[in-house]
């Protein structure tokens, strides 16, 4: 509606009135909520610390802070300050879901520190992007500190066990598909230095998601078969089409189709490609980077420093634009209706380093690390 919720790192989350009572946007932007500003609790109030994403969930009129090293923590968002008096806002312990807790593991299968990137809602599950442990999968509707059921609320993980499941590399993006034809579930895992992964997650119930493959994009050097450099951040699907970005490598449009297709019988999914063997990898529909012409860039922006990081979409009138976060070179604007042939529309700097970015109401929020929060219109 008329807010706008923040992850502020180490400040935790604020939530800020962005648009009047009627969603009329208004470019004074004030502070109406905020949690606990420290990384412990005082008292009975519990902290969101290490905020990098919120994650808003409708059905239960609730934020779900990732919380770097403490897991999602979910928030009650029904009541606001107003301006001048601003809530506190802080998660009761039924509210925290965590799998490395300081008493211990909470499931057998997993046994490294939680960290909370970003999530994916279906239902009551929270599929999060679990960093090092890949793709960790929470029940929000059971209670985390019912000690008689402990491994309940976390329903499944793959990639947190390099001993007996796939590697997810450092997993900070995770968007969901349903085939309705076939009644499959995929997980689409921006999967840092590992590139991209899909994982069926059809059977996240028995604890039993399958990776289907896992691999950097291609990138032509010299017309020698390379991989692309860097680390993937973020994940968006759009129609049939799924778009990822890159800290270095731009951005890469595939389709849904081609990432799921099945591999050769007999191929280890996680190692799809050999210099010397057959290129399983899906071919991207196209390869965006700022800084290079030869990639839908700008001549004018060579020599800039800048990755992809967040991304928001904004489809109108049939056509798909993209606004990206680029780092040290601010946000860029993307007609992207033709997934072949993006077209950059429009480019701002900005005073920090943009990380994220969100359009409402004809307006352009940037999470700005240093900048602080940025509007553009």
């Amino acid at each position: 509606r008329n807010l706008l919720f923040l992850a502020d790192g180490p400040h935790g989350m604020s939530v800020w009135k962005i648009a009047d009572d009627l969603c009329y946007p208004t470019d004074d932007v004030l502070l109406v909520a905020n949690t606990l500003q420290s990384e412990y609790p005082v008292g009975d109030i519990n902290p969101t610390p290490h905020a990098h994403e919120v994650i808003l969930d409708h059905a239960t009129n609730s934020a779900l802070v990732m919380s770097q090293s403490r897991g999602v923590r979910r928030v009650d968002i029904s009541v606001m300050g107003t301006v001048g008096t601003p809530q506190l806002l802080y998660p009761e312990m039924t509210d925290i879901y965590e799998h490395n807790v300081d008493e211990g593991n909470v499931a057998d299968f997993l046994s490294m520190q939680d960290h909370a990137y970003s999530a994916a809602l279906e239902g009551p599950l929270a599929f999060t992007a679990d960093g090092s442990n890949g793709l960790t999968v929470y029940d929000l509707s059971k209670d985390p500190t019912d000690t008689t059921n402990s491994n309940g609320f976390v329903v499944a993980n793959i990639g947190g066990d390099t001993n007996s499941q796939p590697d997810l590399g450092r997993a900070s993006g995770v968007a969901l598909w349903d085939d309705t034809g076939t009644g499959r579930s995929y997980a689409f895992v921006a999967a840092g230095s590992r590139g991209i992964a899909v994982v069926d997650v059809t059977n996240v119930q028995e604890n039993n998601m399958t990776l289907v493959k896992i691999f950097e994009p291609i990138k032509m050097e010299d017309d020698k078969v390379g991989k692309a450099d860097g680390k993937s951040v973020a994940v968006k699907i759009v129609g049939d089409h799924v778009f990822f970005t890159y800290d270095s490598f731009g951005v890469v449009c595939y389709s849904i189709a081609d990432l799921i297709a099945p591999l050769i019988p007999g191929t280890d999914p996680q190692n799809i490609w050999r210099k010397s063997g057959v290129d399983q990898r899906p071919v991207a529909l196209a390869r965006f980077k700022l800084q290079d012409v030869r990639f839908f860039g700008s001549a004018d922006l060579e020599g800039w420093g800048g990755g992809a990081a967040g991304m928001d979409v904004v489809s109108v009138n049939g056509r798909d634009f993209i606004y990206i976060a680029y780092g040290d070179a601010g946000v860029i604007k993307i007609d992207w209706t033709d997934p072949a042939a993006p077209v950059l529309l429009e480019h701002a700097d900005t005073v920090g380093f943009a990380s994220d970015v969100v359009v409402i109401n004809g307006r352009v929020y940037v999470a700005d690390s240093g900048g602080g929060l940025t509007l553009l219109k």
